[in-house]
């Protein structure tokens, strides 16, 4: 279809002009055709009736929304380009700690949401069955435990759906591209948030002076700048410069999360996102400013994260976008420095 305002060619499936920013046509809150008609108006192959484009129906996982508490919360939604969301979070208050969980599937491989869902359920459930065991210990050490467990759980998934699919007699060689993901996750107990990570999920503490990064990407960009074989400027030109170079699946030859912790001084926000958001917002700048303008009018943690993910969507939603929010005590964030 075209743009109303400006004429650009822009896929059916959008909700607004990449090119002007208009509003184009929406799609109907329970699903159906981007020119109004609802999911009664197709036929037997699911395209419109009216206009012949195909009808998408919504899936459970395309928008989900948790809140813990008005400081704790956790958005995902599929987004404006892709078919589904292989985003997946998982958020737990328990025993006096808090844990954020976001996973973003890599798109490139088969099932990925498999693999995001398998990943961040399976850290959820180990820090649980961690906490109901006893006090949190060694928070770095648990969630580099929590993370090869959601990592196992993804490796049981993948070869139950192997013996499911090839039968017991025949051999099957590994698929080429296997379900994986990345993960962020935070333990946070006693006014520090723990991080740990693999891949470009990312983790930030926004206060009132400026959004701090917690985590550095497993990106290539990153390694040759690291390993001082490239300057920055000269590896972001690089048209793999964001390819990731850790992910935790069956193709994933051993993986090293990474570590970092954070005292959570004074009010602020803490915040995971998938590349859907950041992207949008990749330096620590826009990253402050954008949270907020998000958060203002005293929004709590849903809200907020409501707001994050509907500026994605208003970008062009080029991505599967996921967020997961803690807000830590009260105060406006300023301009970044």
């Amino acid at each position: 279809m075209h743009c109303p305002a400006c004429s650009t060619e822009v896929p059916d499936d959008d909700r607004f002009c990449e090119e002007c920013g208009a509003p184009l046509a929406a799609m109907p809150a329970a699903g159906g055709c981007v020119c109004g008609a609802s999911l009664d108006d197709r036929d037997e192959d699911g395209f419109c009736l009216r206009c012949g484009r195909k009808i998408r129906v919504p899936q459970p996982a395309d928008h989900v929304e948790e809140s813990l508490s008005p400081k704790f919360a956790a958005v995902t939604d599929r987004g404006l380009r892709h078919e589904k969301n292989e985003d997946r979070f998982g958020i737990l208050d328990a025993a006096g700690v808090k844990v954020l969980v976001v996973c973003d599937g890599v798109s490139s491989s088969k099932n990925a949401e498999i693999a995001a869902a398998a990943v961040s359920e399976g850290v959820v459930r180990f820090v649980a069955g961690a906490l109901a065991r006893g006090p949190l210990g060694q928070p770095q050490r648990l969630l580099q435990e929590a993370i090869a467990a959601g990592s196992s759980q993804l490796e049981a998934k993948v070869n139950s759906e192997t013996r499911r699919t090839s039968g017991s007699r025949k051999l099957r060689k590994p698929d080429e591209n296997p379900a994986s993901t990345t993960v962020v996750a935070a333990l946070v107990a006693d006014g520090v948030a723990t991080i740990g990570w693999v891949g470009d999920s990312r983790a930030y503490w926004l206060d009132d002076e400026a959004a701090w990064p917690l985590t550095e990407d497993h990106s290539w960009q990153n390694d040759v700048v690291s390993a001082g074989e490239m300057t920055a400027e000269e590896a972001a030109k690089a048209p793999n410069a964001h390819a990731i170079t850790r992910w935790i699946g069956p193709d994933a030859s051993g993986f090293e999360p990474g570590l970092a912790a954070r005292t959570l001084n004074g009010p602020g926000t803490l915040l995971l996102c998938t590349g859907g958001l950041w992207n949008y917002a990749p330096t620590p700048r826009e990253m402050a400013a954008l949270v907020r303008d998000a958060g203002a009018d005293g929004k709590d943690a849903l809200a907020l994260g409501q707001a994050l993910v509907a500026f994605a969507l208003e970008r062009g939603g080029m991505d599967n976008v996921t967020v997961a929010v803690l807000r830590v005590g009260a105060g406006n964030l300023q301009q970044a420095k």
